[in-house]
């Protein structure tokens, strides 16, 4: 078995074992699936502080995955962060195999819908109902709902925007076909709220821009996988999507369910007013 597949084999196992483990454990399962390209950077105590657990809860956290310790655990992030720094050319070759059977696209298919149920899972067991409400609120009271996700995020930040097209809800994409995202954000206001979309590794450009709202005090509701992100905004509201990957291929099956939640949601919440 490759490096690249017991880092898979272990984020199906913690999807399948999460609810089961105890309160200590699953504050590090929360770390650690939020936050899988710095595990691979992370010392124990450092890992041990993001959780607030003791460093010894962490070498329990490994061996309780079946790895002897810390730094067998950590070798499979390490591994899987090299294979994300490849360009997809080559992560589509890695994906190849002299046995014609063990990629087919039918057990490409089961991979990536197993990363999807994951996906999917996690979101259940970690969205915050009273924040999720929070967001619904902010976002449906908005004059304008500007929306910014680039790069992988760009499908789910389109899709919200037609979502809300459908319901004649006032909205702004801010995207990157222009080249004039600072010059859209102008017409920002207090009485407006953004939707920010990123993930790790976050986009400079989202940061950037995710600042210049805060700057122009306007509400933003962030969609991020972790606490430690750089577009959490003051206010705190934020909600959590972690997505799951399958060969260093990650979708994006829980931020679209998100979005389509929250579409709806303020689509009611405009209905009733």
């Amino acid at each position: 078995m490759t490096m690249t597949d017991r880092y898979q084999t272990f984020s199906d196992e913690l999807g399948k074992r999460y609810t089961s483990l105890p309160p200590r454990l699953k504050q590090l399962a929360d770390v650690v699936s939020s936050n899988p390209d710095d595990i691979a950077h992370w010392t124990v105590s450092i890992l041990a502080h993001h959780a607030n657990v003791q460093p010894s809860t962490v070498v329990r956290f490994s061996r309780t995955f079946g790895f002897q310790g810390y730094s067998d655990f950590q070798a499979i992030f390490r591994e899987r962060l090299r294979g994300l720094a490849s360009s997809y050319p080559e992560r589509l070759q890695a994906l190849q195999s002299p046995d014609d059977t063990a990629h087919s696209t039918i057990n490409l298919l089961t991979g990536f819908h197993r990363a999807a149920v994951t996906s999917l899972n996690s979101l259940q067991e970690k969205t915050n109902p009273a924040l999720l409400d929070k967001a619904v609120d902010i976002l449906a009271n908005a004059r304008c709902i500007h929306i910014l996700g680039l790069r992988r995020s760009m499908p789910v930040a389109r899709y919200f925007a037609y979502l809300l097209t459908k319901m004649g809800i006032s909205h702004q994409v801010i995207g990157t076909e222009s080249g004039m995202e600072d010059e859209a954000l102008l017409s920002a206001t207090p009485s407006d709220a953004a939707l920010i979309i990123s993930y790790a590794a976050y986009a400079q450009k989202t940061v950037e821009l995710f600042t210049k709202f805060e700057e122009r005090k306007v509400p933003i509701v962030s969609m991020t996988d972790n606490k430690n992100s750089p577009i959490i905004p003051k206010s705190g509201v934020w909600i959590q999507v972690t997505e799951a990957d399958f060969h260093g291929f990650r979708s994006n099956a829980a931020s679209v369910v998100m979005i389509m939640a929250l579409a709806m949601a303020i689509g009611n919440y405009r209905r009733n007013l």
